[in-house]
This record gives C-alpha cells, sequence and structure tokens, in this order.
C-alpha cells in the first residue's frame, strides 16, 4: 500500500513538474516579442530590431511547428507555442514597418 502510495505521488509530481515547465516555456516564448513590441510603439522607433531575426523566427516557428505535429502528432503546448509566438512575430513585423524610417 506505501508503496503504491509513493508511485502515485511520483507520477503526479512528475506531471505537475511537466506541466509547470510546459506553462513557463510557453509564457517564456510567447513573450519574448513583447519587449521589444512595447518599446518600439512607446518610443515610436525601430532602430534596434533585426527584421531579418524576425523572418527567421516566423520560418523557425513554421518549421518546428511542422516539426512537432509530424514527429508527436497534436502536442497542445508545443502548437499553443509556436502558433502564439509566430503571431506575435507578425506584430512585431507590422510594428517595424509602421515605424521605420
Amino acid at each position: 500500500m506505501v508503496l503504491l502510495e509513493l508511485v502515485i505521488g511520483k507520477k503526479y509530481m512528475n506531471t505537475l513538474v511537466e506541466n509547470s515547465l510546459g506553462i513557463i516555456y510557453n509564457v517564456c516564448f510567447i513573450g519574448c516579442f513583447w519587449p521589444q513590441i512595447i518599446k518600439s510603439v512607446r518610443t515610436k522607433s525601430v532602430e534596434d530590431v533585426s527584421i531579418g531575426l524576425c523572418f527567421m523566427s516566423i520560418i523557425g516557428y513554421a518549421a518546428a511547428l511542422g516539426y512537432a505535429v509530424l514527429k508527436f502528432g497534436f502536442d497542445y503546448w508545443l502548437c499553443l507555442n509556436y502558433i502564439f509566438s509566430g503571431i506575435f512575430v507578425v506584430v512585431m513585423i507590422c510594428v517595424y514597418y509602421k515605424y521605420k524610417k
């Protein structure tokens, strides 16, 4: 009985840690362009933005999404991550072209 409780507890902890790490990496990945978007909108300047990085990010997110779906099937966390990250890169590109001088 004690062994069963230890196994159930360990599995619960692994799931909790796994889900927590999934949430953390999604928030960080998805949010990594937010500071640049906010700064660019506030200052109305995009001189320090690398548009090449933005385009490479879109290609990378699209490739990663395709790879993840083919390799693991539809994994909610991975798909959420790559789709929303790609959306915010597109927002950054729009901001770039709006304030580009």
